[in-house]
């Protein structure tokens, strides 16, 4: 009886609604479930990743701000060659010059408020000139363990260390510590000194801190090494070696991954510093970055226990005015035949409510079938940009998905591969907007894909910001130079159409032809190559990578021309400078044209050289304020030579009419010292060689310098000093004769009676009795 009653209610219309209403109910929530909790975690997870990467490049533009600001304030020292000569200066017992550079080394200090500390330390002579205990001994000096260990080691011009100073000091605090060479570029096995800067390490601290971050979340700061050097305070974590996080040292500098650490699972993300080695890390478990995702989940049981509860009542309530659906249909069939007839209707309310239901059904396809499309368009892009690398390529289903995207490449056949490059982009976009940039390429793009290369044996994809690329896949049976000559016929086309369309100016690179898909990567560096190779051969060309493969040999830097441009830069000769600037650029283009990277080197090494020669010759010299902040960058960004040998040449001229303002200026003061310094030291023995050597300038500059500055000769200045002191002392003193001349710095009496004499005309007493007898007769008078 039981089963029957109960095989009924299986059979009853409430039954049926029901399982139709809670089975569709289940299955859209499912689905739609599913989806939305995968979508939403690969979403919270990049949202994460984005926000821990901006706070740890936060972090480290923080310290290299810092460590830049310290570095450019210590210039002026480890670019001073006075400091290279600071024993010399010592053993001579030079006490004027080593007050001034012990006070040169205090203002530095005192003008930044990032150093604690600096000292210099000669490694020869066993001595250190320090801000806190000046020049001692190294055996006195409380930092001797770090330094004696300088010698031990080569010296990284990057290199920064994170220790805590010894005892000796005030207290112990944490420090950053820099080390330079003096001088810069050495030859020897050790360098003349060590420059040691000690940096306030409590900005690190304070920068971490003020970033706010999820409780949870562990900021760490650790050196090449992997040894932590500071964390977050907030954090529970005590944390001495970063390795347990990631591997040291990084096999890229900027990566983000899961990780199960103390048995939960963690995002880990960091950012290296490739300047000076120091790695950002940023760890949160996964729990905190989906936690709003398990309370959407117990809502989902919430209003799935609510959907049951709706489909008991809304199947009661069908059950009871719909006996059978298929009943019901065929009903609404029949009424709609009825109407055609021109007999009276059924319910045209529910033909019009089914009608709306499929309407909508089939808006939602085509917005479905959209939505699809923009997916597969950005999946074909993503992959044949994929392609130029060499993971990609050694998949195995790479043909397949060639094939998937209609792209009908042979395998075995020829591929090259061309890139489009736009001269002077970065003067482009700096005079337009990132909308007109896209347009442009787009409009670039579309050239390409429809007047060009439309074909099965082809695809062109973006690959930078400046990079369109074209992949030409040719058949195997082709020989190698047909291939060429086709491959370079398609360029032509390119280029005269781009050219023919747009009033902006590009460069093509063509690879080499190879054999096999797998090849594409080889294809696509060879074409970036031969694009780059415009910096010898100019801007607007076609360029072949055969045409620019490099030889093995090696190319000398041109010294002695280096020194010749130097020598003259020194002298403030413009005519010299010219001349052997046009020797270095004539040298370049007969031994160096076929490497790129070495004429980009030797430009910036001459740059280098000429800044560091000013630098020698004057050390307030400022290039970046004298030249609109002109930097070594900005000669880099030249695309071609001959914009390198502008830039450079419109630099030289620059210093050349410093030097020259500077020279004038400073002749002046120079003259004005020697004077002062000779009235001073009138009894010392004065001569053009003891003055050269207190002014550190040659005999023969010093004599030049003050006859074009007063007219006369240091030797007659030095003669009229001496007469013009005797003559006051001889009328306003009672200082006998023999006194007089030992004060104005003669030998003897007589020697200083002839001088005198011959410039007078009288004996230094004739000279002082008519003196006596004028002021006798004014006062009678």
């Amino acid at each position: 009886m039981k089963a029957k009653k109960y095989e009924k209610f299986l059979s009853s219309n409430f039954a049926e609604y029901f399982l139709y209403f809670v089975g569709l109910a289940f299955l859209v929530t499912v689905l739609l479930g599913g989806s939305l909790y995968y979508y939403a975690s690969a979403f919270m997870k990049e949202e994460a990743v984005t926000s821990n990467s901006n706070s740890l490049n936060l972090l480290r533009n923080a310290q290299e701000l810092v460590l830049s600001e310290v570095d450019k304030s210590m210039g002026n020292i480890f670019l001073d060659s006075f400091y290279a000569s600071y024993m010399d200066y010592y053993y001579r017992g030079d006490m004027i010059t080593l007050q001034k550079l012990q006070n040169r080394l205090d203002d530095v200090l005192s003008t930044n408020d990032y150093i604690e500390s600096a000292y210099i330390y000669y490694h020869r002579d066993r001595f250190v000139l320090s801000s806190r205990q000046g020049p001692v001994p190294i055996e006195d000096f409380d930092d001797r363990t770090f330094a004696e260990e300088l010698t031990s080691k080569a010296v990284d011009t990057n290199d920064v260390n994170t220790r805590m100073l010894s005892a000796g000091s005030e207290d112990n605090r944490f420090v950053i510590t820099m080390v330079k060479a003096i001088p810069i570029y050495y030859n020897t096995s050790l360098p003349m000194a060590y420059v040691v800067i000690n940096i306030k390490g409590f900005y690190l601290q304070e920068v971490i801190d003020s970033i706010k971050t999820n409780p949870d979340a562990v900021i760490l700061v650790a050196d090449a090494a992997g040894n932590v050097i500071t964390q977050n305070a907030g954090t529970s974590a005590n944390v001495r070696h970063a390795s347990e996080y990631m591997s040291f040292p990084a096999e890229v500098p900027v990566d983000s991954y899961e990780k199960e650490i103390d048995g939960a699972e963690t995002l880990v993300s960091y950012v290296s510093s490739e300047k000076y080695g120091w790695t950002y890390i940023y760890t949160v478990p996964m729990d905190v970055i989906t936690a709003k995702i398990k309370i959407w989940l117990r809502t989902a049981l919430i209003v799935s226990v609510f959907v049951i509860l709706l489909g008991l009542a809304v199947s009661l309530l069908f059950s009871k005015r719909i006996f059978d659906p298929l009943k019901r249909m065929l009903q609404l069939l029949k009424n709609s035949e009825m109407e055609e007839g021109g007999k009276p209707g059924g319910s045209l309310k529910e033909v019009t409510q089914i009608e709306r239901n499929v309407s909508r059904i089939l808006d939602r396809n085509r917005r479905l079938e959209l939505m699809m499309g923009e997916y597969e368009a950005y999946s074909r892009k993503k992959f044949l940009a994929s392609l130029l690398s060499e993971a990609e390529n050694e998949a195995s289903n790479t043909l397949e998905k060639l094939t998937y995207y209609g792209l009908r490449f042979d395998p075995e056949g020829y591929v090259v591969t061309g890139l489009l490059s736009m001269d002077d982009y970065g003067k482009y976009c700096g005079e337009h907007t990132e909308k007109a940039r896209n347009e442009l390429f787009l409009g670039i793009l579309d050239t390409l894909e429809n007047d060009l290369l439309l074909h099965e044996n082809s695809f062109i994809v973006e690959a930078e910001t400046n990079q369109l690329v074209w992949v030409m896949n040719y058949p195997a049976i082709l020989a190698a130079s047909e291939v060429k000559e086709l491959a370079y016929a398609v360029a032509k086309n390119v280029h005269a159409s781009i050219h023919e369309r747009y009033p902006f100016s590009f460069t093509a690179g063509i690879s080499s032809p190879y054999k096999g898909i797998a090849n594409i990567p080889k294809s696509f560096y060879e074409a970036s190559a031969a694009a780059d190779h415009r910096l010898i051969l100019e801007n607007g060309n076609i360029i072949l990578y055969e045409s620019v493969e490099r030889s093995d040999k090696h190319i000398a830097y041109p010294v002695a021309i280096e020194k010749k441009l130097l020598s003259g830069l020194k002298m403030g000769d413009s005519a010299a400078v010219a001349a052997h600037f046009a020797d270095f650029e004539a040298y370049i283009q007969e031994h160096a044209t076929e490497h790129m990277e070495v004429v980009r080197g030797f430009f910036l090494q001459l740059f280098s050289s000429s800044v560091k020669c000013i630098y020698e010759m004057d050390s307030d010299f400022e290039l970046g304020s004298l030249m609109g902040e002109a930097k070594h960058v900005d000669l880099l960004n030249e695309e071609t030579m001959r914009g390198m040998v502008v830039y450079l040449g419109k630099v030289y001229d620059q210093i050349l009419a410093y030097l020259e303002n500077k020279r004038s200026a400073k002749n002046k003061e120079l003259t004005d010292e020697v004077k002062a310094y000779v009235t001073g030291h009138i009894a010392d023995d004065l001569t053009l060689e003891r003055l050269s050597e207190q002014f550190y300038i040659s005999s023969s500059h010093l004599r030049k310098l003050f006859k074009d500055e007063t007219g006369d000769t240091v030797k007659n200045y030095i003669q009229f000093e001496r007469m013009r002191i005797a003559k006051k002392l001889l009328a306003s003193s009672g200082l006998k004769v023999a006194d007089i001349a030992q004060r104005i710095g003669y030998m003897s009496a007589q020697s200083f009676a002839k001088v005198f004499k011959q410039e007078t005309g009288k004996t230094p007493v004739e000279f002082r009795d008519e003196y006596q007898r004028q002021i006798r007769q004014e006062e009678n008078e």
